[in-house]
């Protein structure tokens, strides 16, 4: 089972062509889990640079369900990444999760 198209978040924006986004997501992403959607966000665009941000879905059985209670979840599985139109080539810039920090006054 190959990978599914990627959907934009809105109609009429732009997109990481298909073919270069499926190849990023085979390379940097455990595709072994039953991924269902992948999501392409549009953000912005500086000069040559697009920003996306790109959500993969995978299928998750909730521990002691069903095979018949199943939902979907982002989890870990979000992106932040430029993709260079001119040199066709996409950069993660994705950073960590902001944890604050709960050492209050008392």
């Amino acid at each position: 089972m190959g990978l599914p198209t990627p959907v934009p978040l809105r109609d009429g924006k732009s997109t990481i062509p298909k073919d270069e986004l499926l190849f990023w997501v085979e390379n940097n992403i455990n595709t072994k889990k039953n991924i269902i959607k992948i999501r392409d966000a549009f953000l912005w665009t500086k000069g040559d640079v697009e920003r996306h941000r790109v959500d993969v879905f995978e299928q998750y059985f909730p521990e002691g369900e069903g095979e018949f209670c199943w939902t979907n979840r982002i989890g870990e599985r979000s992106w932040f990444l430029h993709y260079h139109k001119a040199e066709k080539t996409i950069t993660d810039r994705t950073v960590g999760r902001y944890v604050e920090d709960k050492k209050g006054v008392f």
